[in-house]
């Protein structure tokens, strides 16, 4: 018998606030990759246009604490939860962090694409891929 480990996904945006967007992204992607390899978390980070859009999957517990530091991370304003649920398996398996920057709108909006090709619609409506 198989057992699955049920991976809570939370989808939410948020505001930059920070005087320096493309480093506070860079410093906030570094710090995600260590920690959230050590949590069992994965997801991807997209930013543009002053905004943060960020997918966070894993253990329930994991993703909770992770929120948590989001939400007091002084370089965020205005998080909105866009997405909460449990779900069987993670959309980006193995990856501490995919990121895109949103700075080059035509190559970012590809790769964007090509990330989340396997994506369930559900997921894909949440960026912004078109």
């Amino acid at each position: 018998m198989i057992h699955v480990n049920p991976v809570r996904r939370i989808i939410y945006s948020s505001q930059s606030v920070g005087g320096d967007e493309r480093a506070d992204h860079q410093d906030i992607l570094a710090v995600s990759r260590r920690n959230n390899g050590m949590d069992g978390i994965s997801g991807i980070l997209w930013t543009g246009g002053g905004q943060y859009r960020q997918l966070l999957e894993g253990p329930a517990d994991s993703v909770r604490e992770t929120l948590s530091r989001i939400m007091c991370d002084p370089r965020h304003a205005g998080i909105r939860i866009l997405d909460d649920r449990m779900t069987d398996a993670p959309v980006f398996g193995d990856w501490a962090m995919a990121s895109l920057p949103g700075d080059r709108p035509d190559e970012s909006a590809q790769r964007l694409r090509l990330l989340l090709r396997n994506a369930d619609p559900d997921i894909r409506r949440f960026f912004p891929v078109d």
